[in-house]
């Protein structure tokens, strides 16, 4: 691919160095110049033009240069023209990461936009075939060269090659003059470009690169450190990952809002006792609700309460716990069977929230999937995490059935870690599961011995039911909510 060396602007080596190495750098830049380039010459120019206006502190266009780069400078007129460029160069300055975004997104437009061009691809198609016939006759003409060169031929021989040769310079003029209109055709339906078409490419180019960048510090990835201090390398890594998947761009949008959620909750330094915004199952008399009491009292409600208090499933105001922030590490169990599956972005985004937490406070952070299985196990060491590592956990889902003990078992190794003494243990599921005496007798002494306490977040809808009764048994607390932004409580216990 031809290298960034021309340019329209006042500009120095340093910037042709710089933009070159940045395409090396992003892959899906280097792709789309290398194929713009096939389709107009010059391409990669452009492209490596409207990254400095974005990125330096004062472009200013060369006058010097229109004549020998007449469409280019006219392409780079209209762009410093638009009123969307004016709103956001002054953002841009020295941001590599916006400014390369947008060189991206503009430059993949501008492709397109010559590709379905039909007027520029018969041009084109012309210019090829003056190419190849020039070519033709400069070669025969060599060949004849070297015939009228050669003391060994006849008179006639060279006659006939002198003949040849007078034919083959008409050719090669009409070759010339053809490939000529063919460059004047081209330039004429590049001018088709207006600044209209270049303000709709900069609108639809500056939102993306705002909301791609926008997701990259949602996610949090990276070990913690602020975006611009990662390898910018990794930036575009991450940031192609996002503008090639909605469901990264769904989990960004959602962990937002848990952070924020979070945030809040972590800011909260009174805690009250008792909470009412969520709702739980048991049998805790002075805990229940007051429709269950009025169910009590009511004779024709009175024996459906009592059975399901004798169940355990009377509704209850959840209480909080105590305060553990800070307490240990946290291990979350994610269920990600089929009925999870419409709830994938949202369970993903809640556990990088939580992730978030772990990172902040400096606690060890395991993630156990499972389904009917368990899937890989993730340990983020005093929750630092790299953008691999986010990719990884976020496009993978597991799918099947239900299974509790595996998790558990799981969790119950991770414990065994010493590092994860006295972790704080969160199960979140949609479904049931058995689960024998034998193995819950065994999970509740090793919790107890271990120290750490499990709190249960079980989603339930009309559709979608628990058995309860399974989860209590291993739960210190249990939760239960329509959806995780239901559960915003867990936030303020970590």
């Amino acid at each position: 691919m031809t290298s960034y060396h021309k340019t329209v602007l006042y500009a120095s080596e340093r910037q042709f160095e710089r933009f070159n190495e940045l395409v090396q750098l992003a892959s899906s830049l280097h792709d789309t110049c290398l194929e713009g380039e096939k389709i107009y010459p010059g391409f990669v120019h452009i492209i490596g033009d409207i990254w400095s206006v974005f990125y330096l502190q004062n472009p200013q266009l060369n006058p010097s240069t229109k004549d020998n780069n007449d469409i280019h400078y006219e392409v780079l007129t209209y762009l410093m023209q638009t009123e969307e460029f004016k709103k956001w160069q002054s953002l841009t300055v020295a941001d590599e990461l916006l400014s390369v975004l947008i060189a991206m997104s503009v430059s993949e437009q501008l492709k397109q936009w010559l590709k379905e061009n039909e007027a520029l691809r018969q041009a084109q198609r012309k210019q090829e075939r003056a190419e190849r016939s020039k070519q033709r006759a400069e070669q025969q003409l060599k060949d004849i060269q070297q015939t009228l060169s050669d003391e060994n031929v006849t008179e006639q021989t060279k006659r006939r090659a002198q003949w040849q040769k007078e034919f083959m310079q008409k050719q090669l003029l009409a070759a010339q003059t053809e490939q000529q209109q063919a460059q004047t055709e081209i330039n004429q339906t590049m001018k088709t470009l207006t600044v209209e078409q270049f303000s709709a490419m900069l609108i639809k180019s500056t939102i993306n690169a705002r909301l791609t960048k926008q997701a990259m510090s949602q996610i949090g990835t990276l070990d913690g450190k602020k975006l611009e201090t990662v390898p910018i390398g990794q930036q575009f890594q991450l940031a192609e990952h996002i503008q090639q998947s909605n469901l990264l761009k769904r989990i960004a949008e959602l962990t937002g809002r848990f952070k924020r959620i979070a945030y809040k909750k972590q800011k909260t330094q009174h805690r009250m006792t008792m909470e009412r915004k969520n709702v739980t199952y048991g049998q805790e008399m002075t805990r229940l609700l007051p429709m269950e009491l009025a169910n009590f009292v009511l004779p024709n409600a009175k024996l459906d309460f009592l059975r399901r208090y004798s169940e355990q499933q009377a509704l209850l105001f959840d209480t909080k716990g105590k305060d553990r922030r800070g307490r240990g590490p946290i291990i979350i169990c994610m269920d990600e069977s089929s009925s999870m599956t419409s709830l994938k972005a949202e369970s993903k985004a809640f556990c990088l929230a939580l992730l978030m937490i772990a990172r902040k406070q400096k606690r060890d952070f395991a993630i156990v999937p499972f389904a009917s299985e368990v899937g890989e196990v993730v340990i983020f060491a005093k929750g630092r995490s790299t953008a691999e590592d986010i990719m990884n956990f976020s496009t993978h889902f597991l799918g099947g059935g239900t299974n509790y003990e595996k998790p558990l078992r799981a969790s119950l190794d991770i414990l065994t870690k010493s590092e994860f003494n006295k972790a704080d243990m969160l199960f979140v599921t949609d479904g049931s599961s058995f689960l024998s005496s034998r193995f819950l007798d065994e999970f509740n002494t090793i919790k107890k011995k271990r120290n750490f306490e499990c709190t249960s977040i079980v989603l339930t809808n009309l559709i979608q039911t628990v058995n309860l009764d399974i989860v209590h048994r291993f739960s210190d607390k249990v939760i239960v909510v329509k959806d995780l932004f239901d559960a915003e409580e867990v936030f303020s216990m970590y």
